[in-house]
């Protein structure tokens, strides 16, 4: 099983003072990442290894979003 990975745009660098991460198994320099984990990870090593092996840094970021998505809900129905 493969790992599903997203290139960042090529401009999206420049906002952050040209950094690119390192991939999270070979510390090769990569603009591509696994979304859901929020982890940059090579082409090369995504096709070696499993989403299960990754760490799940994105989870606070989907729990801030369920969080605000709750409450944007309970705003528009009146509910504070």
């Amino acid at each position: 099983m493969t790992i599903p990975i997203d290139k960042e745009p090529d401009d999206f660098a420049s906002h952050f003072w040209g950094a690119i991460e390192d991939c999270h198994f070979c510390k090769k320099s990569t603009k591509w990442w696994h979304e859901n984990t929020n982890n940059p990870v090579c082409p090369d090593c995504s096709k070696k290894h499993k989403v299960s092996e990754l760490p799940d840094h994105g989870q606070l970021i989907r729990a801030n979003k369920r969080k605000r998505n709750k409450t944007i809900e309970l705003l528009k129905h009146g509910i504070n």
